[in-house]
Order: structure tokens, then sequence, then C-alpha cells
């Protein structure tokens, strides 16, 4: 499956006004705010890093999803190869993938909102430790559209993933690269 989609970051404050306004031309809450957990695998080849790939365990409430992702575009519309099933067990499934030779790398945690639309036009507010970034994920034109309804710059469209957003974040404020992206501890 080819997942595509536009992500910009956004103001904590602009959080209500932006789900007024998706309700406003038709969306409806998939899931109110709610807690993820995910973390990323590789291998001692690193070969997820090698091949720009990402294996991921996410834990979202009782749904627990196993997959894989890879991008194919680097600017403008983010296009992923996306694949994803549901396991049972997060512990489980983490002792499989390490018998099979992947290791967590990096995770993440976000408090994330689902609206969606009648056209299956998805959009996520996701509020991670060091920023909230909205995600609208669909038909392209569709989400063109459902940007330009909610005022969002396209040359502003961010294609990385969060955990390098958070990399850079940290960078930017002279702090070393950390794995693990917790509301604990993110900024130390």
């Amino acid at each position: 499956m080819i997942e595509i989609e536009l992500k910009f970051k956004i103001e904590e404050n602009q959080i209500n006004s932006i789900l007024e306004n998706l309700q406003r031309i038709g969306f409806s809450f998939g899931h109110s705010r709610f807690y993820e957990k995910t973390v990323m695998f590789d291998n001692k080849d690193k070969i997820m890093q090698k091949t720009d790939g990402r294996i991921r365990l996410r834990s979202s409430g009782d749904l627990i999803e196993l997959g894989y992702k890879k991008p194919l575009t680097r600017e403008g519309i983010k296009k992923e190869i996306e694949y994803e099933v549901s396991v049972s067990d997060f512990e489980l499934t983490e002792k499989i993938l390490k018998e099979m030779g992947f290791y967590p790398t990096t995770s993440y945690e976000r408090y994330r909102t689902l609206l969606i639309d009648n056209n299956k036009t998805k959009v996520t507010i996701d509020e991670y430790p060091f920023a909230v970034f909205i995600e609208i994920e669909g038909e392209e034109n569709k989400i063109i559209e459902i940007a330009s309804k909610l005022d969002l710059n396209l040359k502003k469209n961010l294609t990385a993933a969060c955990d390098t957003l958070f990399q850079q974040w940290r960078k930017e404020r002279g702090l070393p690269f950390k794995p693990h992206m917790r509301f604990e501890d993110y900024d130390k």
C-alpha cells in the first residue's frame, strides 16, 4: 500500500481551532485523543538504515500493530510504502523480532487525535514531547484541498519522520542524540 500525506508543524494553541474547522467541513472523530508508543527495530547490519526503511511495533490503546514503512519521496507530498498488520501481544512480537535478529533502536511517544471524512481522508493531530504536527492522509487532490481549507502553507509541508525531526530539534538546541523520545525526559 502507498501512503500519501501532507504533514505540518502547528502550535499547541491551534489544536482546538483546527479540530473545530475539520468538524465544520465534514470530519468526525475516529478516535479522540489517545496515547501511542512506537518502537523502531533494525538488525546488526543496520539494514533499515541502509535501505531507508523502518520496521516498527506500535501500541495504541488495545490495538497493537507491526509495520514496515519506506519513503518514496523526499520533497513535496510525502509518499511511502506502508504495510501494517495487527498483532495480539506487544512483548511477544518484540521477542519474535529479536529472535529474527532485529533489536529496538529508537522509540517515541505521542498523543494522537484522529478525524475521518466520508472520502476516507484521515487527519491526525500528533502531540509529541517536543512539537505538535497535523497529518492529512488520503488521495492527493483531497489532501491538498483539506490543507487549503485549513490555511496550511503547502511550502511548509514536512516529509521527514518524527524521530528525524526530533533529532534536528535537539541538534538546534545543542543537545546530543537521544534514541528515545519520551514525555518524561525528551529535553535532557
